[in-house]
């Protein structure tokens, strides 16, 4: 069962942000505030609780109970948790936008990243991925580093590795309808295994400043990949679809994606360092 609460917006957003969270937290509040000082005042923030229980320490929930009063943000509910890609696909429905933007509820977004952001869509008609590069932060909200996303070539880099954060991208809704929206079947690495459809159906490429800041934690997601299951073989699939869409032979992309698979396992022994950690 899903709960919706919808305040009646002052204008049509051109971004609705998609925001989803397991739990309220200063992290959370940090991340929604971020958005809420945004140069570009016509967004959305479409904030997903996915199976949040609990009371939240005193000052969040008044901080939360603060932040709600703004018009542009709306909260959607699940009962129960059921995962970050069936989240973002409820927020992508409960928007309105005709792009769609991410940010992690515990990462931070620059105050002019959505006004840029947007420029480009305007400025690119066939351009339906736009991410861009990060700080790389601690818990304490330290700058420990930073990650430099590449800017031309990305779909071919793709068919190598992930080649966007996350929590920077701006998406063309058109385009993600189209491809079916996120994998729920992709516990892990859903970001990447959509990119790949998405490179398939329109241009994709990254701004090359940081407009966000990405925390860096143990518990993070992105740490703990799988090199097998249904998430691994929806990416190998993606893959050889985008191999073939871009003109590259199976027989290639078959053995980029065996040392692909290789390299995922020695990430999850711990026997190699996720990429945006080689920055810190």
């Amino acid at each position: 069962m899903i709960e919706q609460t919808a305040p009646e917006s002052p204008c049509r957003p051109i971004v609705s942000v998609i925001v989803p969270t397991v739990r309220l937290d200063d992290d959370f509040i940090a991340a929604v505030r971020s958005l809420q000082v945004q140069t570009l005042h016509a967004i959305e923030i479409i904030v997903v609780l996915d199976g949040v229980t609990g009371e939240p320490a005193v000052g969040v929930a008044r901080d939360w109970k603060t932040i709600q009063r703004d018009a542009r943000i709306r909260v959607v509910r699940h009962a129960k948790r059921r995962g970050t890609p069936a989240a973002l696909n409820t927020g992508v429905t409960a928007s309105t936008a005709e792009l769609i933007g991410r940010l992690d509820a515990d990462d931070l977004a620059e105050p002019d990243r959505f006004r840029r952001q947007a420029a480009e869509f305007d400025r690119l008609p066939n351009l339906v991925l736009l991410g861009s590069s990060a700080r790389l932060i601690d818990e304490n909200g330290d700058q420990i580093g930073s990650y430099t996303t590449p800017a031309t070539g990305v779909d071919r880099i793709l068919l190598r590795h992930n080649a966007f954060v996350h929590s920077s991208v701006v998406m063309r809704r058109d385009a993600l309808q189209f491809v079916g929206g996120y994998d729920e079947r992709c516990n892990r690495m859903q970001d990447y295994e959509l990119w790949l459809r998405l490179a398939q159906v329109g241009a994709v490429g990254n701004l090359s400043d940081p407009l966000v800041s990405y925390r860096v934690h143990p518990g993070m997601h992105s740490r703990n990949t799988r090199a097998f299951g249904p998430a691994a073989a929806a990416i190998r699939a993606s893959r050889l679809g985008l191999a073939r869409h871009l003109g590259r032979s199976r027989v290639t992309q078959q053995a980029e994606n065996a040392l692909w698979t290789l390299a995922q396992v020695a990430r999850s022994h711990r026997l190699r360092r996720p990429r945006y950690l080689k920055s810190t």
